[in-house]
């Protein structure tokens, strides 16, 4: 009996020890497994990043160094400076262009940005509030966003800001309240000052014109991008304790003293984050600009098409883009230096004691501040308080009935001003979105002879017209549809597979160069696309000629790639937000029960993240729908074109002069086909879609 004591003691009862170094072994190996899957899964996006991003960026840099031409071959015959040189210290034509452009380009980046930053604060702190119909004001911030770019000009420029002969909105209600028409762009278009700025040649310094196009081109930018912005600073706002303001409220802070002393310090990196995100779109753009054809403003963005494209000096194009990425990481760095949090500054609770005393100083005490006094000087021979041992019970004097009469016609004041706001900024994100649809239902056939808020001959032909007259778009517009459908689909669903992959390592696994991970994704939305899309045709076109059946130059398919690239960094971010939201007893628990890695994902993670995945592909499809730079310049042939380029073919086709027809409102007809879809799934998901941008800008 003692013998077999002996055995079960050395034989089947487990070492303590034992054990241990077991379950370290196994736990080292887990690690290991789960790192190696890591890396596995990071494999897709690092081919999306060589290939879309770092090959072609390098391709840029290079060309950007040579004589490259369409004469002289994509990569030139010689390395120079030349280029940098003639535009930068030359003095010629081309510098002069270059100079203008890049200050126009700065004009309108500051001022929009600013504007931007304005209302978009104003709009962020209205939805951060709780009122009815919160939901229904949050859709309709989504408006505007959801439109092209391309489209947005068009609206403004054909209807809203178009002159008083062809009933613009803003004209005739000039000339209805007796005022003359303004001409916002066009051969009549006003200088309104011309801005003195530096150049590094002879005479030292040059004037640039600042038109009545560069305050249209404004308008529509603010008008187009002030919704998502605000949307980034509402993200911001989600962190903000409600009990700051709830302390802030018993020191008798007023509304500004909230803000600059609780909100502002709290929000400012995220607001930072934001305003780079916008630096680094207004700088880069386009749309909003080139739709005016107004030799009086333009950009550094279409300065580099223009070598692309007309004179096809592809080192100079290249060389355009490099300065203004040179550009965009100046501002980014001056950005984020100038509101990074300083670590040494006052906290907002510390700042909150300061409240009461600015208050007394200024205005007397008021009845907060009666309380608060009461609270920090509770001695004996306080006559607003009574003892009971340990305890104290302050004594508060006599509200009067003019007092509360007032505190009462206060709340009813803020009430309606609250109204008041959220419909003023509702009207501002809808209303040029539903005159176009309005204005889409007229007889293109019948001239107008006066200006008309509604259609006086109500008719569907301005949309037969855009399907029947293809000539007028330089594409049929069917075909521009189903181009659009398969491209931007495909570069969703290419993103929500690579980035729910990549969005899947860095939510749920710690491994080596995780950190520079996410910041080599995040630097890839700092990129111009300017900067990769000319290498990007070099890089297809070389690659062409080695394998000629992987030719995909002025192919939808060969758009999927660099698509693909710029919109993975939001898909990733928002797609961690969601894994992250998943509890980790659940991933660990598959775990145990012996499911693999690539399991626990397909299996776990995925089916409970559809919301996200949703979100996800939508936001993605609408930043390939609505794309026309990339499209402009890869997509030759008709049959290729997508719904974007195929607006601007229409308003750049001299053949639309001629037509029999209202090519205005015919062209509003093309603008509601593009975007009336997007605005009713955007309208119809926009909880998933804010939840996901806002989770995506939090976290990210």
């Amino acid at each position: 009996m003692e013998e077999s004591k002996k055995i079960y003691n050395t034989v089947s009862r487990p070492n303590p020890d034992e054990n241990l170094s077991l379950g370290k072994k196994n736990k080292k190996e887990l690690n290991k497994s789960e790192k190696r899957f890591a890396y596995k899964i990071l494999i897709p996006a690092v081919l999306v990043f060589l290939f879309g991003i770092f090959f072609p960026l390098i391709i840029g840099i290079l060309i950007s160094f040579t004589n490259s031409s369409a004469s002289n071959g994509f990569f030139g015959d010689k390395i120079t400076l030349i280029n940098y040189y003639e535009l930068l210290f030359h003095g010629g034509i081309n510098a002069n262009h270059f100079w203008q452009y890049t200050y126009q380009t700065l004009f309108f980046a500051i001022v929009a940005v600013t504007l931007e930053l304005l209302l978009g604060l104003i709009f962020a702190l209205l939805l951060n509030k709780e009122f009815k119909g919160r939901g229904l004001a949050r859709a309709t911030l989504l408006i505007p966003w959801a439109l092209p770019t391309v489209a947005s000009a068009t609206i403004f420029r054909y209807e809203i800001l178009a002159p008083s002969g062809d009933y613009g909105l803003f004209n005739s209600l000039i000339q209805g309240l007796g005022g003359n028409g303004i001409a916002f762009f066009g051969a009549d278009v006003s200088i309104l000052f011309d801005l003195p700025c530096l150049i590094p040649f002879s005479p030292g310094f040059m004037m640039v014109p600042i038109s009545t196009t560069m305050l249209s081109s404004i308008l529509i930018d603010v008008w187009k991008t002030t919704p998502f912005f605000s949307l980034l600073i509402l993200a911001a706002l989600q962190v903000v304790s409600e009990d700051l303001y709830g302390a802030a409220d018993i020191a008798g802070a007023t509304p500004w003293q909230k803000f600059s002393k609780i909100t502002w310090p709290i929000i400012r990196p995220g607001v930072a984050t934001a305003l780079v995100f916008r630096v680094m779109d207004a700088i880069r753009v386009y749309d909003a600009i080139v739709i005016f054809r107004d030799d009086t403003v333009y950009s550094m963005t279409y300065q580099s098409v223009n070598f692309w494209s007309r004179s096809q000096e592809f080192g100079k194009a290249s060389t355009v883009a490099m300065l203004e990425f040179l550009i965009i990481i100046i501002f980014a760095v001056f950005i984020f230096k100038i509101l990074s949090v300083d670590r040494t500054s006052k906290s907002p609770k510390t700042k909150l004691s300061s409240i009461s005393l600015m208050r007394k100083s200024k205005e007397g005490p008021s009845l907060t501040d009666e309380i608060l006094d009461n609270n920090e000087n509770n001695n004996d021979d306080n006559e607003n308080s009574i003892h009971d041992g340990d305890k104290t019970t302050f004594l508060l004097r006599k509200i009067s009935n003019k007092e509360i009469q007032w505190f009462r016609r206060k709340r009813v004041i803020k009430k309606i001003g609250l109204v008041i706001s959220v419909f003023l900024m509702c009207l501002f994100c809808a209303f040029p979105f539903i005159w176009i649809v309005l204005r889409a239902f007229r007889n293109p056939y019948i001239a107008q002879d006066s200006f008309e808020i509604l259609p006086k001959f109500p008719s569907i032909d301005a949309f037969k017209v855009v399907f029947q007259n293809s000539e007028f778009f330089g594409a049929t517009f069917d075909r521009a549809l189903i181009n659009g459908f398969i491209l931007s689909g495909l570069t969703a669903l290419v993103v929500l597979i690579v980035g729910s992959l990549t969005g899947y390592a860095l939510a749920k696994f710690d491994f080596k160069f995780k950190k520079i991970t996410s910041l080599i994704i995040f630097t890839m939305t700092s990129l111009p696309p300017l900067v990769i899309i000319i290498p990007y045709f070099i890089q297809t076109k070389v690659i062409s000629n080695i394998f000629p059946f992987l030719d995909l130059t002025d192919s939808l398919f060969g758009l999927i790639l660099p698509y693909a690239a710029f919109n993975l960094p939001l898909a990733t971010f928002v797609l961690r937000s969601f894994f992250e939201e998943i509890p980790e007893d659940l991933w660990k628990a598959a775990r145990v029960d012996g499911a693999s890695n690539f399991q626990v994902f397909r299996k776990v993670i995925m089916p409970l993240t559809v919301p996200g995945l949703f979100t996800c592909f939508i936001l993605v499809f609408i930043a390939a729908w609505n794309e026309l730079l990339f499209a402009q310049i890869w997509l030759i042939s008709d049959d290729n074109h997508t719904i974007p380029r195929a607006i601007l073919r229409f308003v750049q086709n001299p053949a639309s002069l001629s037509a029999n027809w209202d090519t205005d409102i015919a062209l509003m007809a093309a603008t509601s086909i593009a975007t009336v879809p997007l605005v009713i799934i955007v309208l119809i998901f926009q909880k998933h879609i804010i939840k996901g941008i806002t989770s995506g800008a939090v976290k990210g």
